[in-house]
């Protein structure tokens, strides 16, 4: 195994927005006599080189490319990335100046070694963003990591052949590193070795993961994608501390290179370019009830008649692999014994306002007419002999079976009409589970193996599904619920954080991987409540039902009972008490699930991403806010003891309504109904009455819970998603420093719901209260619509816009 590395510039050249440079690696400088060349005037030496590429999007966003096989070109992406939706006009100038190549545009600048290859981005003023590393050296003079370049490893003691292509890069000795898809370990990456390679994770306590992104954030004010459906595997900081790297393995090494600075501005970048996600149905925001398993109609029904006898909300029922016949799944065809009659069963369900959601996996077992028909007709991911790709213990229960082979439009055609008969009968979403097992010798219909299909095949698999939902139901309502992704699996919503240990350690590691999914361009993310085998302890159970129900989705699932009354009477009034609250939250949950549409941020945040600029928040992974108006705190030790630090501004106990100052850690024992919720002062909450399913449309009344900063002007806003009208309606809030002005704004008046307005913690009557520059009456009690009131018990103003 050899490593060659770029040591300098042949010539090069460029258009418009594309610099192309010609490069020297370090086997051929002996036999090169090269020059570098400025516009096209100096003769180039005699010998190969290997190109790198820099085109450039937008002044801040450009694509990095490395070739180190030319003769064979480089590397096709797989990856479905919108060029379009993010290119802007760019005015490059490139200059070059004694060795040294300097490409500007209005926000940055790129230098690249001439004469010696080095390789720095910059910002207008000079700071630097990125830098390739080629001085992190030991005692010996020897390099620690390897810079730009390849490794090729000969072939049958002969031929060699290039395998990896990667770069290393700087760290500064402040720097935090986030991202890289949903992995279970520390939040702040530094310091550890990840690996963007799908696998069964067996639990969420390693570096194993189902859903690997190549893509992470800097604290030094850039995003990294790697455009590659191959491994690639990042040292960030592990090797030594002041080095990263990235190795891919291909013989193309590209990578597309987002400034910000904001991580907010990277986010919604990012996400333009690889799909922005579809807002899930609203129905989707409600609780949904599932375990391994319900194992009969009968059973389901048992479920569902309870749910609503006890009156917890719940939307959404989830059948696992019972649903289908022993040793066939996954044909996805009923049981008809275990379910007779489905579609009366689903009728049932829908008219007591359950959606039903049905497992799948996209693996065939052999010995069944589904099998022989993928056969038969091709449709199976086949080995170098042309035969099925047919592997033990690769279906649920066991037993043998293939994988379909979602890069071939029959094979996708077959799969998505099976999904569209069960849609058109009543079924409302899939689990689509699994999709991390696929070999590296598979060969594919598309002619591509294992290698670079391995982790692009959720994508396919997750898509497939997705649209044949919406092909019946329409995009509105498609929805999958899924395990495994890769860069632009968002475009289909949702995912959740696979097998966690049902423990705090268990319910600790899903929220980590769930706040760093949320940075890979993921809004919405679930996990399973009490965690998936085993039976939780009471206390893990009622601590991750605040949790769970504090989050995009929530959903109950384990391989024992995750019913609330399974865990006795105080689980049942808990369980009620956050439904109540989640179902208050809808609009808020809902109007975020907008947004997230938009820009691609996401519900569930973690705090460095709001606030970026204190260093409390760079490793903290035990909190997050939900939205940007409340901030919650889990609760992960039996004793109820728990640190909740509050960032900048003013905080307000959800329940106490008790006032802290942000930039300090409360240290709290929390009785076991309660979880640390903060609302941020200087906001709108907006909020309605509970109920036992989601409803669709606006809500008639919408109460906008005003919490003013207790000091100063306050100018408070929300930008509330009116369903019925399909748009985003602007709410504002100004108070006055003394309280005596509360002015109000709704940026369209004849918003479907109707609004009033609670404006909390206020001391007195204010003087004037105007709605879009009206004034509102005052009375003494019970305003109606153009009135306001003030009750001096609660310190609370009401008015009803």
């Amino acid at each position: 195994m050899q490593r060659s590395a770029v040591v300098a510039v042949d010539e090069y050249r460029w258009s418009t927005d594309t610099v192309t440079l010609e490069c020297i690696t370090d086997d051929e400088e002996e036999a090169v006599g090269w020059k570098y060349r400025e516009g096209t005037d100096t003769e180039v030496g005699t010998g190969g080189t290997v190109p790198v590429s820099l085109s450039f999007y937008t002044p801040t966003t450009f694509r990095f490319e490395f070739a180190a096989n030319p003769d064979a070109g480089a590397t096709e992406t797989l990856n479905e990335f919108d060029e379009e939706a993010i290119i802007e006009p760019v005015d490059l100038t490139v200059e070059a100046d004694e060795g040294v190549l300097r490409i500007d545009t209005d926000a940055l600048r790129v230098t690249v070694g001439l004469d010696a290859w080095s390789f720095a981005v910059t910002t207008s003023d000079g700071r630097t963003v990125f830098e390739e590393q080629r001085e992190d050296i030991d005692v010996h003079g020897d390099l620690r990591v390897d810079p730009l370049g390849y490794t090729t490893v000969e072939r049958n003691n002969g031929p060699n052949r290039v395998t990896n292509t990667g770069t290393a890069f700087t760290l500064a000795p402040d720097e935090h590193v986030y991202g890289f898809g949903e992995k279970f370990t520390g939040f702040d990456k530094r310091g550890q070795r990840i690996e963007s390679w799908h696998v069964e994770a067996l639990g969420t306590e390693t570096e194993r993961s189902y859903k690997n992104v190549p893509f992470h954030l800097s604290t030094r004010g850039y995003g990294m994608l790697v455009d590659t459906t191959n491994r690639v595997e990042y040292d960030v900081g592990n090797t030594s501390t002041a080095s990263g790297t990235v190795e891919v393995s291909d013989d193309t090494f590209s990578f597309v290179f987002f400034y910000g600075p904001s991580f907010k501005a990277i986010i919604e970048e990012y996400t333009a370019l690889t799909g922005r996600v579809t807002r899930p149905p609203k129905w989707s925001f409600g609780v949904w009830m599932s375990r391994l398993g319900y194992e009969s109609r009968e059973h389901l029904e048992s479920i569902t008649a309870r749910l609503r006898e006890e009156e917890i909300p719940c939307d959404v029922v989830h059948l696992d692999p019972f649903w289908m016949r022993e040793f066939h799944s996954c044909d996805l065809e009923w049981d008809i014994d275990q379910f007779p009659d489905p579609e009366s069963m689903i009728a049932g369900l829908h008219e007591e306002g359950f959606h039903l959601s049905l497992w799948e996996h996209p693996y065939v077992p052999t010995g069944t007419d589904a099998f022989e028909t993928a056969r038969e007709n091709g449709y199976f991911v086949t080995d170098a002999t042309g035969k099925p790709y047919v592997m033990d213990n690769l279906c649920q229960g066991d037993y043998a079976g293939a994988i379909v082979d979602f890069s071939n439009p029959d094979a996708v055609d077959w799969w998505q009409e099976k999904t569209r008969e069960l849609v058109e009968m009543g079924v409302d979403v899939f689990k689509t589970d699994y999709g991390e097992g696929i070999p590296e010798d598979a060969v594919f219909a598309n002619g591509r193996t294992g290698a670079s299909m391995h982790n692009y095949y959720p994508f396919l698999y997750n898509r497939t599904v997705y649209e044949a939902i919406a092909d019946v139901n329409g995009s509105d309502e498609a929805l999958v619920w899924g395990r495994s992704a890769w860069t632009g699996n968002q475009r289909f919503p949702m995912y959740w954080g696979g097998d966690a240990q049902p423990s705090f350690n268990g319910m600790h590691s899903a929220l980590r991987g769930g706040l760093s999914v949320s940075l890979t361009g993921f809004p919405f993310w679930s996990h399973d409540i009490g965690g998936f085998r085993g039976t939780p302890s009471t206390e893990t159970y009622i601590r991750w039902v605040q949790f769970g129900l504090l989050s995009s989705h929530s959903r109950c699932h384990g391989t024992t009972p995750r019913e609330p009354w399974a865990f006795g009477e105080e689980a049942v009034r808990v369980f009620k008490k956050f439904a109540t609250l989640r179902y208050r939250l809808i609009s808020y949950l809902y109007s975020y699930a907008e947004t997230a549409c938009r820009t691609g941020l996401p519900v569930v945040r973690p705090l460095v991403l709001e606030y970026t600029d204190d260093p409390t928040t760079y490793n903290l992974d035990t909190q997050y806010l939900l939205g940007e108006e409340l901030l919650v705190a889990p609760v992960f030790r039996e004793t109820g003891d728990v640190d909740v630090y509050l960032p900048e501004g003013e905080w307000v106990d959800y329940w106490s309504a008790e006032r802290y100052t942000g930039g300090q850690t409360l240290h709290r024992t929390v009785p076991l109904d309660e979880i640390p919720l903060f609302v941020r002062a200087g906001s709108i909450l907006p909020l309605h009455e509970s109920s036992q399913t989601v409803q669709e449309g606006s809500p008639d009344e919408a109460t906008l819970r005003v919490t003013p900063v207790s000091t100063g002007e306050t100018r408070a806003t929300f930008d509330f998603y009116d369903e019925d009208r399909d748009r985003v309606v602007s709410l504002e809030c100004d108070i006055d420093a003394d309280g005596e002005a509360i002015d109000l704004s709704v940026e369209d008046p004849n918003a479907t719901p109707s609004f009033v307005a609670d404006v909390v913690d206020i001391d007195h009557p204010p003087t004037t209260l105007r709605v879009n520059g009206e004034d509102l009456r005052a009375v003494d009690a019970d305003p109606a619509r153009g009135e306001w009131t003030y009750d001096a018990t609660d310190r609370t103003v009401r008015a009803v816009l």
